[in-house]
């Protein structure tokens, strides 16, 4: 009963924080889905250490009218993919419907014919926007620490240094974590996309969902810090790391040693 109750109070706060009602967790273009509430650990502050983790996958996108790029997995579907994708996306899982499929070849894989991206596409896409992405990820993680301290200690020093990470100032450039998110669309369209197949591959519309994911972490956390809201800024950061590395586990099976160094998930 006491945890129920403890859930019930920060729905109320997300609700609150974010305008949610338990009626727009799912839109009319989302596929009906369970979740299940797992656990962010928080450093010990004499409050409560651990909260539930926010069911940030089944908020109302608006048609995705405030994301990254609109035409992703859901826009095109009505369908979320997982919210932590632990492996790369398989053509033939009856998960996926047939959208973006190639042409099939017997045995169930897809033919090479439609879905290979060559290596004089993917070397110089590679080198164009690797390094920013890189750049990007190292920055969040950082931006994860110093979300914690500030959690931890309510210091306005901490506070500052973390909304360093995703707060474009006036008359600068964005900060990394923030300007890897349209490199991450742009190098997912040149590693996924082959010339001989005429539209958005499966896999792309899948990458762009995960950029987007991670778009609206990083609005979630610039939130969180002005409201000087710890759990919730962790929460939202934890929620971004997911989608991240989701989006790491799609664009990393395209990546060779002739082409660059994977890029490593984010810890």
């Amino acid at each position: 009963m006491l945890k129920q109750s403890f859930l019930i109070a920060v729905l109320a706060l997300f609700h609150e924080t974010c305008g949610w009602t338990p009626e727009s967790f799912i839109s009319r273009r989302q596929a009906i889905a369970s979740a299940a509430f797992g656990v962010v650990a928080l450093p010990q502050t004499g409050a409560l250490a651990e909260v539930p983790a926010l069911p940030y996958e089944l908020r109302d996108r608006k048609n995705n009218k405030d994301a990254v790029i609109a035409q992703d997995y859901w826009y095109m579907m009505g369908q979320t993919p997982p919210r932590r994708l632990n492996g790369p996306v398989r053509l033939d899982d009856p998960q996926w419907n047939a959208f973006g499929s190639c042409e099939i070849a017997e045995g169930g894989s897809a033919s090479n014919s439609c879905t290979y991206v060559s290596l004089k596409q993917r070397i110089p896409t590679y080198s164009k926007y690797a390094f920013n992405i890189d750049l990007g990820a190292k920055e969040y993680r950082m931006l994860g620490q110093a979300l914690k301290d500030a959690a931890a200690t309510n210091n306005e020093k901490a506070w500052n240094t973390a909304a360093s990470y995703v707060t474009t100032l006036p008359s600068t450039p964005p900060p990394p974590p923030v300007d890897a998110l349209l490199k991450m669309v742009l190098f997912a369209s040149g590693m996924l996309t082959s010339p001989n197949y005429n539209g958005p591959s499966k896999e792309l519309l899948v990458a762009r969902f995960y950029v987007n994911e991670v778009g609206f972490a990083t609005k979630e956390i610039t939130k969180a810090i002005e409201a000087r809201d710890g759990p919730l800024a962790v929460q939202a950061w934890e929620f971004g790391k997911e989608s991240w590395n989701s989006y790491y586990q799609i664009v990393n099976g395209k990546i060779v040693l002739k082409v660059g160094d994977k890029f490593e998930l984010i810890e």
